[in-house]
This record gives C-alpha cells, structure tokens and sequence, in this order.
C-alpha cells in the first residue's frame, strides 16, 4: 500500500495520521485492493463485511425492484467510502447491488476489524491511537453521507423535472464551490438518481438551456443567472 500513501493522506478517512500509522492501520484492517476492467455489479451489499474505499473511478448504489425498474441511492467517487454492514441493514428484504465502473479501484478492508480497537496487535506505540482516529474519521465521513441522503430527499420532494434537476445542479454548484459543475454520472444514472424518464430530462434540459438557465456538454454544467 506505500504507493497509495500520496492519495490515502489526503483521504479524510486517514486525516491526522502519519504514513506509519496509516500503513499500520490497514495491516491491521487486511486491507487489499480490487480492481475492475470492466462495469460491473461485485456484491449484493447485505452479503458482504466489508468496508470499501475508492481510491480511483468510482461505483453506485442501486435497487431494483419486482420489475425491474432501477432506482440510486448514491454515488461514490474517489476518497468515498461505505461499509456493507450498514448498507446490508438497510436494505431489508429488497435488492441493494453496488455497479461499480470501468477503471475503479477499490481498497477492502475487513468490517469486524476496523469496529474492534486492536490496541498494540496493530504496530505497537501509536496502533490503537491511529485506529481510533481511523474511527472517528470514518464517523464523520458516514454524517456527510448521511447528509448527501438529505439533499436527495430535496431533489425527490420537487414535483417537476425542471424542479429537480435545478435543485440537482444548485447543490452541487455550492458543494463544489462553482456554478461550473461537472456530473460524474451518465444521463440515464442522472435520471434514475432522480427518478424521471430520461428522455424526458434530456428535453427538459435543453429547454432549460434554450430559456437561458444553463449551459452544458456532456457531464459538464454551467449555472446561468443570478
């Protein structure tokens, strides 16, 4: 894992920690990493113990229901993490499958491992310190989640297309401090995230665009106006 330490210290996951204690706690995790070639659905999440990291590409959440209709739940990018446990007792009796794309690599670590503080058996002097801000760290990181679930429910809560994707863009113009946004998921993600027709969403957009709202090209949105 040393040739990830550029990348795993600007992790919020691994914030104040140094590169010793960081390479200690993911020994003490079985960390391991995971590629994809291709897209591809890994695990059902109810299935699984383990915590993943995204240290490049990215991967979403999706259900399906009885006809086959899909709704996501969320999108992970590089430095998000999510853990199985949690996302497996939350979906219950439906069908919670993870897609994860072309090019992703992931960093596993054992679920049981990291909610057990291991003391010295993780490096000595500083293991159960740095596992602890590992924990803290990975608290936090599950509240900005929990408030990205939030904002969906304001993006669902709008009756209209144009509603939704205005409210889509607003946020996440000031999450990435700029009326240029780039949208890292296709059109057809975007509209199951939102839960429209995609064909719909596509007119919708060049409507909005043609009314002077936004301007756009493939994943990239622009904000116009006050």
């Amino acid at each position: 894992m040393e040739e990830r330490l550029p990348f795993l210290r600007s992790s919020a996951l691994f914030r104040g920690m140094t590169d010793g204690e960081i390479l200690r706690v993911l020994e003490c995790l079985h960390a391991r990493e995971q590629r994809f070639d291709q897209d591809q659905i890994v695990w059902d999440v109810s299935g699984k113990s383990v915590w993943a990291l995204v240290a490049q590409g990215g991967l979403i959440i999706q259900q399906e229901d009885l006809r086959g209709n899909r709704s996501i739940l969320g999108d992970f990018g590089p430095g998000d993490f999510l853990g199985g446990n949690a996302m497996g007792a939350m979906a219950g009796t439906l069908s919670f499958f993870i897609l994860v794309r072309a090019g992703t690599v992931l960093i596993l670590m054992d679920s049981e491992s990291a909610m057990n503080p291991c003391g010295d058996s993780c490096g000595g002097n500083g293991g159960c310190r740095a596992h602890l801000l590992f924990l803290r760290n990975a608290a936090e990181g599950l509240a900005r989640r929990e408030m990205l679930l939030l904002y969906k429910i304001e993006y669902l809560s709008k009756r209209t297309t144009r509603e939704k994707l205005l409210s889509y863009l607003s946020i996440q113009s000031a999450l990435q401090g700029t009326r240029r946004v780039h949208v890292p998921c296709t059109r057809q993600e975007l509209a199951d995230f939102l839960a429209v027709d995609r064909s719909a969403m596509c007119t919708e957009l060049t409507r909005m665009q043609n009314d002077g709202l936004l301007r756009y090209e493939r994943k990239r949105f622009e904000l116009l106006g006050d």
